[in-house]
């Protein structure tokens, strides 16, 4: 799978394997062979002692819910039921964000689909899954533990 199906459009990443995981609904983070330090986004090189020795992990999927934001205007992509805004292709509909935190302080952020604002609370536990949208985008999806 290209890096440009992951749903930040991004086409260009010295860590293009991550989108290849997603696809085969697996989050990846990447470590360092050499002082053993994790990354999520998956980096390429070692901010710590600069190597370029990193090796993939998949990243634990449950966590608690350490942030969260509502953003208005979601991408065309997300093809959800929408309040059309007039001659314009974007579309209004609150849709929660939030930022995810599983083991070693490894932060994930996604997108709650299922959920609104109100419903959320910081220290909620919740997993971490990716999400494939009908055009063959992907993106990660917060969702609540029952």
């Amino acid at each position: 799978m290209d890096f440009n199906q992951f749903s930040l459009m991004v086409t260009e990443t010295k860590a293009n394997a991550f989108a290849d995981f997603l696809a085969e609904g697996k989050i990846m983070a990447t470590r360092c062979k050499a002082c053993k330090s994790e990354y999520y986004p998956p980096q390429a090189d070692c901010a710590h002692c600069l190597g370029q020795d990193m090796e993939w992990f998949e990243c634990p999927t449950r966590g608690k819910l350490v942030a969260f934001t509502q953003i208005m205007v979601l991408p065309e992509h997300f093809a959800l039921p929408t309040l059309d805004i007039p001659f314009g292709k974007a579309s209004i509909i609150p849709s929660p964000v939030g930022i995810l935190e599983v083991e070693k302080g490894i932060r994930v952020m996604g997108w709650i689909p299922e959920a609104s604002v109100e419903e959320l609370a910081v220290g909620e536990p919740m997993r971490i899954s990716p999400h494939v949208f009908d055009d063959g985008r992907i993106t990660i999806v917060l969702e609540k533990l029952t």
